[in-house]
């Protein structure tokens, strides 16, 4: 009884380490194809949405899924620290899974403000968007929460940093990754797409490390 319980835990967490490790490989690639493929521009013009409304629809699918796999990520950063800095590993990884969780909700405005862009006139339909969110629900229960995602991360990096875990370049590589689509909000989608490889440069040490250890 004892040895097939301890052969199904350790099957199980070496199933997790991998799932995590395979969250910090796709993270970057899901990101890349996530922006690159959005429509052009730095807003939700109707215009814009009406005209691009099949990169709408793909960018939005793309950029969910790749919310949805931070969440592996930020428990696999989580594990990795958790023996050093159990506390900062415990509340940044439940508050980044949280963030991308939360960024995750936002994307289902895209299909809303396609909707909208082809069925009203363009200044009915920016009002309607600009209505949308400028609710409080959005701002408190979305877009405040979901930035909570960034800190968390960069938290964790640093810790490991720290730990001896990770180099002193992997979070500056990591903060220039995230912070590329929105210093460059107005260039072509190639550019701010350029951010998921600095993303990757920083993390994909720390997953191949995860995928060696339950190799």
């Amino acid at each position: 009884m004892t040895t097939t319980l301890t052969a199904t835990e350790t099957f199980t967490r070496r199933f997790l380490v991998r799932v995590g490790a395979v969250g910090l490989l796709a993270w970057p690639v899901t990101h890349f194809a996530g922006f690159v493929t959005g429509p052009p521009g730095s807003d939700h013009a109707p215009a814009v949405f009406r005209t691009h409304a099949t990169q709408v629809q793909v960018s939005g699918v793309l950029l969910h899924w790749n919310a949805i796999i931070i969440v592996p990520v930020m428990l696999a950063l989580a594990y990795l620290l958790h023996d050093r800095m159990p506390r900062l590993a415990a509340i940044a990884g439940l508050l980044g899974a949280l963030g991308a969780i939360n960024g995750s909700g936002l994307l289902m405005a895209d299909f809303y403000d396609l909707a909208v862009a082809q069925s009203l006139p363009d200044a009915q339909a920016a009002a309607i968007t600009e209505l949308a969110y400028g609710y409080s629900g959005v701002t408190f229960g979305f877009l405040l929460p979901a930035f909570l995602l960034h800190p968390a991360l960069l938290a964790l990096v640093i810790g490991l940093v720290k730990a001896g875990r990770a180099r002193w370049w992997q979070p500056v590589l990591l903060v220039i990754g995230l912070a590329l689509p929105f210093l460059t909000a107005d260039r072509p989608m190639l550019v701010q797409a350029s951010g998921a490889l600095f993303i990757g440069a920083a993390l994909y040490p720390l997953g191949l490390r995860m995928l060696r250890r339950t190799a």
